[in-house]
């Protein structure tokens, strides 16, 4: 017996080097996304010198904007979730972030607040 050679048409054959191609490129592209996210991350700034409130309340902001698309949560909701009584104290904390550089406000907008700096391991003041 012999062995029979399949052969394609020379389109379907380009077609198939074709989708190789694209495939390699695919994942250089993938592995350099990788990269530039892990790069943007180490460049992110870390805020540092946070008391344990401000942490929390930073931590609560971000992980409410992750869950909620971008929007921040209300002054309300922000002092439940860190427990205090009152929205002023919220007030406190979020200027505090924001003139350590950890948060930014926008001011044309509703709950417009901007998570500028990661949470650090540092200790608090």
């Amino acid at each position: 017996m012999t062995a029979a050679t399949v052969t394609m048409p020379e389109d379907t054959a380009a077609m198939a080097r074709t989708i190789r191609q694209l495939q390699a490129r695919n994942i250089v592209l993938e592995a350099e996304v990788e990269r530039l996210k892990a790069q943007l991350t180490a460049k992110a700034p870390k805020a540092t010198g946070l008391t344990p409130k401000q942490r929390k309340l930073l931590d609560f902001v971000t992980r409410y904007q992750r869950d909620h698309r971008g929007v921040s949560p209300s002054f309300a909701e922000m002092a439940q979730a860190i427990g205090l009584a009152s929205k002023s104290g919220v007030h406190r904390l979020i200027e505090c972030l924001v003139e350590r550089g950890a948060l930014e406000r926008l001011p044309t907008q509703a709950r417009a607040l901007r998570v500028v700096a990661t949470i650090d391991a540092g200790s608090a003041e």
